[in-house]
């Protein structure tokens, strides 16, 4: 599996980036009337207009970055078309699906509820609906109304600003610090070839490669840029990456057996207390030690740094990446702790949207300013949808809204006649008899 690279075309790192997603407006409903031969009088056949399509995310393995997103992060569904007479409907308008790569996590700019984490294959959520057709004339014929001369909008597109960011999913996690190797041993356990060099800071991406068993059972591996002191508090380039290895269910923890300043084992207690500032979680998956470059000190080094680690009760793997020696032994012993390891859990989802057009639910809350406000699905679309100019479009807008007890639950709010309130967007005065428009 080749290396990942998340940069933009500008060459800035590309983990994370903010996408704005607009649904359909839905079409508006047609009034008109059937005109035919030696029919004087024909009824209303204004038909539905069609509704707007929704903006889905769906999560895929085929990608591995969020590249695609460095030139378009602007996405808009199809609106629905209008009714027309004769009872014809209009047509739906078409969904916008976005894929995006296993492991990718999606706020909302606003509001900074986590809309879902798209781990699995297939996996959709759907983070604008489309708005609603209109219904038209012929929708409220009635005994009373044989012609009603009125129609309904279509609802409104919903429009987000959607944070999407990639938490690369990887078995083993390779953390260390700058140098260390970390580049070179993932080259050596896997198909991976990720950028290696002489200096410091040479990976600015996380790497991900497969490595497999001599029984042939697969398992993945992160290489995460390297962390330097005070990386949990912004420092370097570590913080930024701390996040992808969240997913890992083991950490490799590479130090450099070459180095003085600091030595093996003072890397690794720096390396832990930076993922402990990080978060406590991160610092108890399991964790697998690992000496690297032994092939360039004296074997009388190699067995007081082994010494010393088990000393402190760990056993560490001393191995030279750069001359593949013990690369089975990392492997090996990286599979044996994955699966005894546990599934990392998801990140936990504040908001499930998946309301039906038919909710008659609404909830009453208190702006900033004091007033009162009820806002629902389905009592949002009545406000949008009625003409205040036609008398009797404000009647049934005050029926549908006691039917559903909307004068009643603010009254129990502490509402009273000649108040302002917020309902569906729109400002009302509640009276006595009936709520009217302000």
């Amino acid at each position: 599996m080749g290396s990942i690279s998340i940069r933009d075309s500008a060459d800035r790192i590309l983990d994370e980036v903010i996408v704005r997603v607009t649904s359909g407006h839905g079409g508006n409903g047609a009034m008109s009337f059937r005109r035919e031969k030696y029919v004087e009088k024909g009824g209303p056949d204004g038909g539905e207009g069609g509704r707007g399509g929704d903006v889905i995310f769906v999560s895929t393995g085929r990608y591995s970055s969020l590249q695609f997103f460095a030139k378009k992060r602007t996405f808009k569904a199809q609106a629905g078309e209008p009714g027309a007479g004769r009872n014809k409907h209009g047509g739906d308008g078409l969904d916008v699906t976005i894929l995006v790569p296993l492991g990718t996590v999606l706020t909302d700019i606003v509001s900074e509820e986590i809309l879902a984490d798209l781990v699995d294959e297939g996996e959709t959520v759907t983070v604008a609906h489309g708005g609603s057709g209109g219904r038209g004339n012929a929708s409220f014929a009635t005994s009373v109304d044989r012609a009603p001369r009125y129609c309904e909008e279509g609802i409104p597109a919903q429009e987000r600003r959607i944070r999407l960011r990639l938490k690369i999913l990887a078995d083993v996690g390779i953390v260390g610090f700058p140098n260390a190797g970390k580049s070179t041993l993932l080259s050596k356990l896997s198909a991976a070839h990720p950028k290696i060099a002489d200096y410091p800071f040479t990976t600015l991406s996380p790497n991900l490669g497969v490595a497999f068993s001599p029984d042939g059972e697969r398992v993945t591996f992160a290489d995460i840029p390297g962390l330097v002191e005070g990386a949990a508090n912004g420092r370097g380039l570590g913080n930024k990456f701390l996040a992808h290895i969240e997913r890992s269910r083991v950490l490799l923890f590479l130090v450099d057996g070459s180095s003085s300043d600091p030595d093996p084992v003072q890397a690794y207690h720096l390396l832990c207390r930076e993922l402990e500032e990080y978060s406590e979680q991160l610092a108890r998956k399991p964790r697998l030690i690992v000496v690297n470059k032994i092939d360039v000190i004296s074997a009388q080094k190699r067995t007081g740094i082994h010494t010393r680690f088990v000393h402190q009760g760990i056993e560490p793997l001393m191995i030279s990446a750069l001359e593949n020696r013990g690369i089975d032994a990392v492997i090996e012993r990286g599979l044996a702790l994955v699966q005894s390891a546990p599934v990392p859990p998801r990140e936990q989802v504040t908001r499930v949207y998946k309301l039906k057009p038919s909710d008659e639910t609404f909830e009453i809350s208190r702006l900033p300013d004091g007033m009162l406000s009820a806002s629902g699905r389905y009592l949002d679309r009545i406000v949008h949808t009625t003409d205040f100019e036609k008398p009797f479009q404000v009647t049934l807008l005050d029926q549908r809204m006691r039917k559903i007890g909307v004068e009643k639950a603010l009254r129990k709010k502490g509402a009273h006649d000649g108040q302002n309130v917020m309902i569906g967007g729109r400002v009302f005065t509640l009276g006595e008899e009936t709520t009217t428009k302000r």
